[in-house]
C-alpha cells in the first residue's frame, strides 16, 4: 500500500481500531469530542480519560 502526503492516515487508521479493540469495542456514545481554542481532541469515557488529539 502507497501513503502520501504529510499524514500517514492509513496507519493512523489501523492504529485507532486497534486500539479501540483494545479498549473492549466500546459504543460511539462512550466517546467525546472536545474543542478549545488551543486543542482538538477525541476522548472515551470522560474528558480526562484516554483521549487522541486531532489534527487542527
Amino acid at each position: 500500500m502507497y501513503q502520501h502526503g504529510p499524514l500517514r492516515l492509513w496507519d493512523a487508521v489501523e492504529d485507532a481500531i486497534l486500539l479501540w479493540q483494545e479498549a473492549g469495542s466500546p459504543h460511539q456514545s462512550a466517546f467525546g469530542l472536545t474543542v478549545t481554542p488551543d486543542r482538538q481532541y477525541v476522548w472515551l469515557g470522560e474528558p480526562g480519560g484516554p483521549s487522541w488529539d486531532l489534527p487542527a
